[in-house]
């Protein structure tokens, strides 16, 4: 690498390494939100400048703990720049011959450098640090997590921050200060450093453009992301053993190749497993298929609890798709619910007009968007309407399920005073159909996809040392790499979605396009969503976990963001002159949702934003998204769907089209297929588990910051979600099932499964 300047940067006469040290250093141990602080000693000033002409400048250089941090290399080099100048490069590591290197990297090491020079830097602003390849000698990554600089003139220290891999043949600066280009504008060399760091990022990540609708991604493969996005050691083990080899091996180990199951394993790979079973043949072999796997038990297939209306209410408000379920004033013209059809659901003695006004009455709509879906071969989908009634003990019931879209003589309104295996068809039906608008709308759509394109925004046009670079970037950890293994295995065609869902193939494209035609920004601004569907009153909707959590959790995050904002933005003239902003705000409007360019306010990102508020308001939607949104509907996915009888992910008859139709026999030959339920609970089982290495919402490193400051800020979100979690612990110690997905400290920081 060379350095290359627009302006002329005064040199400094000679510089070299005076002294050098390495060293290991410790972590704390049980350390909140999965963050880990080095403990380290004191910065050696050993340095004796009485009679000295000279300059010193001591660096510390913190490599991660995790594993691979550290490596072989070639050879390593530094630059120092500060108010007043520069250093030559230097060689912190050197050559012997082309067989060697002198410098080996450890994990969880600490290097201190003492750096001479003949004349003054002035404050160190800018540290670069180079892994250089030479000859036949093949530099290792090298993981940074932050530097410290020491002037022994001044006494005065400063922290640095990284957090980078620094690869082949790479570089990386490190700046010494949180700022916008108002607070640097004056500093040539500051902004030079900004401006070739946007360059070489536009290079290494690009953008892929959809044109179904959906939000755009990274063009990489999944072995191809650059090297920051990529899983650590640890992730990356975890996830080979949760899936692929895991999964066959735990099968096999664990008694599913049993006879009385007539099951074969043929191959030891989750995307070739092939089975040959037969038909599973009462409700209590999907509840051992389950155990067989040695998977946790699900309390729901515990005395059918799955089969109670209860549940199911409890489910539509707490389940896995918690933003449906909206306040029904009215019933939809397609939805002819008639009063006497209901009139032995509602306890209060109210009509059903009467309860509607009251705020007792809910709907669920899937029929617009599930109506017409194509399935794959010999799978069917419902394109259900479900009318749902807070009764007299305040629990939500469902009163009403309508299978297909619009009223015929062969689309009956089912009721629970029908028989029980036409309401219990007609409650799985719309179960399942659930499931192929959570999996590809709620979970993918609206918290994997849209992350990512905000992740690539953030990234082509903030530089790291930017206010909101360094607000948004902790939301993103891994979730670049994630999307493209699900790309590469999940949602790709011929993946699992295409294998054991019931829209896979040209449905899973159909929903995907819908889906996307129909999505809005703000469906995860809990707040708003909320209030537009009525649902944001716990007097008239008791028991919502999700909305009571999720503004917890919400308000806590926004008032972060809007401390950090207040950090670095005086007023809204400081918002609207931001020339990167500028640039990140269109990036999103115009790169991240394309097809919302033309849309009408309110439905994508806005193309401008001006003031303070609307940039809180945007930030905490985003740092919700990535964390709180996505834990609410990912983390129930094995409660939900691992006992396949209580959300079918595919059904293998067609929705009834008359009451008294299907009997028992026929409910269980609706049900999923051994392989298809074993995939199912494989699949859902890996993406509910939490890595070695995860990273707990709060989680922002304690050198995350240059400014004290804002690392106070940081602790006061500690403080507020830590109480938070705390509140919910309490409450769920008293429920007989708790609500956990929005506890503070079972939020993952970032989209990381």
């Amino acid at each position: 690498m060379s350095l290359t300047y627009s302006y002329k940067v005064p040199s400094v006469g000679k510089s070299k390494i005076y002294k050098s040290h390495s060293a290991s250093y410790t972590e704390e141990i049980d350390a909140p939100h999965g963050i880990s602080e080095p403990i380290l000693p004191p910065f050696q000033k050993t340095v004796d400048q009485s009679s000295d002409a000279n300059f010193y400048y001591g660096v510390r250089i913190v490599t991660g703990s995790q594993l691979n941090a550290g490596g072989q290399s070639g050879c390593v080099y530094l630059y120092l720049i500060g108010s007043k100048g520069l250093t030559e490069k230097l060689e912190i590591g050197s050559k012997l011959d082309v067989f060697n290197v002198c410098k080996t990297i450890q994990q969880q090491t600490y290097d201190d450098i003492i750096v001479q020079t003949s004349q003054d830097l002035g404050e160190i602003e800018v540290v670069i640090l180079e892994n250089e390849k030479e000859w036949v000698v093949a530099a290792a990554s090298w993981y940074v997590e932050f530097l410290t600089t020491h002037n022994f003139q001044t006494g005065t220290a400063q922290t640095l921050p990284c957090y980078h891999w620094i690869g082949r043949n790479d570089s990386v600066s490190c700046v010494s200060k949180t700022a916008t280009v108002k607070d640097i504008q004056n500093n040539p060399l500051l902004m030079n450093e900004r401006k070739m760091q946007l360059e070489k990022r536009q290079n290494m990540y690009k953008w892929k453009m959809f044109t179904n609708g959906m939000p755009s991604a990274i063009d990489a493969d999944v072995l191809c992301a650059p090297e920051d996005e990529q899983f650590q050691a640890a992730k990356f083990f975890d996830f080979l053993s949760d899936g692929g080899l895991g999964a066959a091996n735990t099968a096999a180990n664990e008694g599913i190749l049993k006879a009385e199951h007539s099951v074969e394993l043929k191959r030891n790979s989750l995307d070739q497993l092939v089975f040959e079973c037969n038909t599973l043949e009462s409700l209590y072999d999907y509840h051992e298929l389950t155990k067989r796997l040695n998977k946790p038990d699900i309390h729901l297939a515990r005395d059918n609890r799955w089969v109670s209306d209860e549940e199911f209410g409890r489910q539509m408000l707490n389940g896995v798709n918690p933003i449906v379920i909206s306040r029904c004033t009215k019933l939809p013209h397609n939805f002819p619910v008639m009063e006497e059809m209901v009139k032995g659901s509602l306890n209060r003695g109210l009509t059903l007009k009467e309860e509607m006004q009251a705020g007792h009455v809910y709907i669920c709509d899937l029929s617009k968007i599930m109506d017409g879906v194509p399935c794959r071969e010999r799978c069917h989908a419902a394109a259900p309407l479900c009318l749902l009634y807070v009764n007299g003990s305040n629990k939500l019931v469902p009163i009403a399920i309508q299978l297909k879209r619009n009223p015929a003589e062969d689309n009956p309104i089912f009721l629970p005073s029908d028989d029980w295996t036409d309401w219990l068809m007609a409650k799985m039906f719309y179960q399942s159909a659930h499931a192929q608008v959570h999996q590809l709308s709620t979970h993918y759509l609206s918290c994997h996809a849209a992350m990512e394109a905000y992740a690539v925004a953030t990234m082509r046009t903030l530089p790291d040392a930017h206010p909101i670079h360094k607000l948004l970037r902790p939301s993103f950890r891994y979730t670049m790499q994630i999307n493209l293994a699900a790309r590469s295995k999940l949602i790709n065609d011929g993946g699992i979605i295409d294998q054991i869902f019931s829209v896979g193939g040209a449905g899973k494209v159909e929903l995907f396009k819908r889906s996307g035609s129909a999505y809005r920004v703000q469906w995860t601004n809990i707040k708003e969503n909320l209030k537009e569907r009525g649902v944001d009153d716990p007097e008239m909707l008791p028991g919502y976990y999700y909305r009571e959590d999720g503004l917890k959790v919400w308000n806590a995050l926004e008032e972060y963001v809007s401390d950090i904002i207040d950090l670095f933005y005086s007023c809204d003239e400081d918002v609207k002159n931001d020339p990167e902003l500028k640039d990140w705000v269109t990036s999103v409007h115009c790169e991240a949702f394309p097809a919302f360019e033309d849309a009408p306010a309110g439905r994508g990102f806005p193309s401008k934003i001006e003031t303070k508020k609307e940039l809180v308001e945007y930030c905490t939607l985003i740092t919700f998204t990535g964390s709180a949104q996505h834990a609410a509907v990912n983390f129930g996915q094995y409660d939900m769907y691992g006992f396949a009888p209580n959300a079918p992910v595919s059904l293998r008859l067609p929705p009834p089209s008359e009451k008294g139709k299907y009997r028992f026999d026929d409910l269980m030959a609706a049900l999923p297929d051994c392989k298809t339920a074993f995939l199912a609970i494989t699949v859902v089982f890996v993406l509910t588990r939490f890595s070695s290495d995860e990273i707990y919402l709060g989680g922002i490193h304690p050198e995350w910051y240059p400014e004290e400051k804002a690392r106070d800020k940081v602790k006061k979100l500690q403080a507020r979600l830590s109480k938070i979690s705390d509140e919910i612990q309490e409450r769920n110690r008293k429920m007989d099932i708790p609500y956990i997905f929005l506890d503070p400290k079972r939020i993952p920081q970032s989209i990381a499964i």
